[in-house]
């Protein structure tokens, strides 16, 4: 694995691992082959690492995505809904084949994505679980819990991001010393592979390109990287 490759890690993986065993009800050494996930946002760097993840404890994963449909299908999923063609609802009916959806992760989490995925869920499903990477920006059915997941709660220590507080969690970090511990094992076995990557030039000094990028959005199923050594004067 390059640098590069690696540089991808630690945020997206940590992230989908707190959603999927922190926020929802998984562990690293279980197998649930008869349970399926839906992955909102799939070809992102969250989804396509949670993807994985499911995949590895046995999970059934339906992936939704737009131009990075192939990404997620290479990461694994078992199904991959387009939701450019529209009548996404039907197609995860359809790929669900009358089981019960119970949980979901948004990777998206705005736009519209988190309603979408709770029309999906019954109203007398107990403990459905929707597991969001933003906080929620809209009025949601009470029916279903929807934790957001972030990686910063695996520092052990509180995090203030404006009028929000993540408060402490020593769960979380004794968790992360596990996973960090497993991560190394499935990347020598394989069973976990990098973002794709994109290198954009002039190190730091093309942040502001890559910004550009995303605000444009010119990037999907990709993960923008820079090569420090490369910024120019350093």
């Amino acid at each position: 694995m390059t640098h590069e490759e690696a540089a991808t890690l630690p945020l997206g993986i940590t992230t989908a691992a707190m959603a999927l065993f922190r926020r929802l009800p998984f562990n690293l050494n279980t197998t649930n082959a008869n349970q399926t996930i839906v992955v909102w946002g799939a070809s992102s760097s969250v989804g396509l690492y949670a993807v994985q993840l499911a995949k590895i404890i046995g999970l059934r994963v339906i992936g939704v995505a737009g131009a990075g449909c192939p990404m997620a299908k290479l990461a694994g999923a078992d199904v991959v809904v387009d939701y450019r063609q529209g009548q996404t609802k039907a197609q995860i009916l359809d790929a669900l084949g009358g089981e019960k959806l119970k949980y979901a992760i948004d990777a998206v989490s705005e736009n519209g994505t988190t309603l979408q995925l709770a029309s999906l869920i019954d109203k007398d499903t107990k403990g459905a679980i929707i597991v969001l990477v933003l906080y929620p920006s809209e009025e949601l059915p009470s029916h279903i819990e929807y934790p957001q997941t972030s990686v910063f709660s695996c520092y052990g220590e509180e995090q203030k991001f404006g009028t929000r507080t993540i408060p402490a969690s020593p769960e979380d970090k004794a968790f992360a010393i596990k996973f960090f511990d497993k991560i190394e094992e499935w990347l020598k076995e394989g069973k976990i592979k990098p973002n794709k990557i994109t290198v954009v030039p002039n190190g730091l000094a093309g942040v502001p390109e890559g910004f550009r990028r995303m605000r444009e959005k010119e990037v999907s199923g990709e993960k923008l990287v820079y090569r420090i050594s490369e910024t120019p004067g350093l």
